[in-house]
């Protein structure tokens, strides 16, 4: 024979699916149980309380709401913003060494040019195997080969 309980919220009663552990008949009673023992929800209708003349009623005192604070955008805040990024750029570069950089358009530039005042092509000669292009290095005097796209 199955043992009926009473819903803690409702005052129902049902037969528990769960041995001794359920305390409440549905799963909208136990939510609603654990909203109103909220401290914040603690305001009490006189339709929700059975049986309570007004004398007995539980005084509660309503809280004014709190309005939350409009976020705003200030020159302290944008300077402390600004301050934190130029620290955390300048501990980055310190602490990185420049093998280990990203190359800049400068870094770029440079190497374009490098190639055009070192190395000259060399139209005669085949590209090797791998498909790279023969070049003349001014400075050893060797032939290299390298990948070029236009």
């Amino acid at each position: 024979m199955k043992k009926t309980e009473i819903c803690l919220h409702c005052g129902d009663d049902y037969i528990p699916k769960r041995r001794g552990t359920q305390k409440f008949c549905s799963n909208s009673c136990r939510s609603r149980y654990w909203y109103e023992k909220q401290p914040q929800n603690s305001v009490v209708e006189k339709n929700n309380l059975p049986n309570i003349s007004e004398e007995n009623l539980p005084t509660t005192e309503v809280k004014p709401e709190i309005q939350p604070k409009k976020e705003t955008m200030s020159l302290s805040g944008v300077g402390n913003a600004a301050a934190g990024t130029a620290l955390a750029h300048l501990g980055m570069n310190l602490l990185t060494p420049n093998q280990s950089k990203p190359a800049t358009k400068k870094d770029i530039q440079e190497l374009k040019e490098l190639l055009t005042t070192r190395y000259f092509p060399i139209h005669n000669l085949p590209y090797d195997n791998l498909g790279r292009a023969p070049y003349f290095d001014i400075e050893t005097g060797n032939v290299e080969y390298f990948y070029i796209k236009n």
